[in-house]
């Protein structure tokens, strides 16, 4: 069974890319950041436990007067449920207000969720999961997932995968986005070809769907 090992990391600072609303401020100058009073922890969603997603959700919102969190989007998505697990939790946490002059004031943020299991070095996992489904689909789920066993290999290496979800669950048209060396690129799509998916459905027939999915190895090393 795998272990999960699940924290957020939290980052309060300038939201820079956001519109200036009325009655919300930055920090910066004499606008002071909120600080966090309770962080209910996010939970890993059944999908993404399958598939070993990690990474990082990244989420915007403004902490109100009160402490209160509002307008919560996501601004860099994982997929597999774990943006949705990211935006339950962070709804529920509380806050210190933000202040500027002293006073308690609205204050647009930013906060990243980071989500991690229990793997061994040299083992691949998922970083990122995009689906996309004909109109009036339901989206395709990962039903299974199997992994190769560590390899020991000591090097790093990433591929993204691009594929059609056929209506039997399986990947189709498998073909590379990127890669961080090509030798790793076999290996990632033999991966891809064991595993299993929910086909997209549309009035109750399967149909066929689009996957991209980011696979990532960590080296092997002292500390690793």
């Amino acid at each position: 069974m795998v272990r999960l090992r699940r924290w957020a990391i939290v980052g309060l600072w300038c939201a820079t890319a956001m519109a200036q609303q009325a009655g919300v401020y930055r920090v910066g100058g004499d606008v002071k950041a909120p600080l966090v009073l309770q962080k209910p922890e996010p939970e890993y969603s059944e999908e993404a436990r399958i598939a070993k997603l990690q990474g990082t959700v990244l989420l915007s919102l403004t902490v109100g007067e009160d402490g209160r969190t509002l307008d919560l989007r996501v601004r860099k998505s994982l997929g597999l449920g774990l943006d949705e697990k990211a935006l339950e939790a962070v709804s529920h946490w509380r806050f210190t207000p933000g202040t500027k002059e002293g006073k308690p004031v609205a204050v647009a943020t930013s906060i990243e969720i980071n989500f991690r299991m229990m793997t061994s070095a040299s083992e691949w996992h998922l970083a990122r999961a995009t689906f996309t489904a004909p109109e009036g689909a339901t989206l395709p789920s990962v039903t299974k997932a199997p992994y190769p066993p560590p390899s020991g290999k000591a090097q790093e290496g990433s591929v993204a995968l691009a594929f059609d979800v056929d209506e039997q669950g399986m990947a189709a048209n498998i073909h590379v986005e990127n890669s961080s060396d090509p030798q790793w690129e076999p290996e990632a799509i033999a991966l891809l070809r064991e595993w299993r998916f929910q086909a997209a459905v549309r009035n109750g027939a399967a149909v066929v769907s689009r996957g991209s999915l980011e696979f990532r190895r960590e080296a092997v090393g002292p500390g690793k």
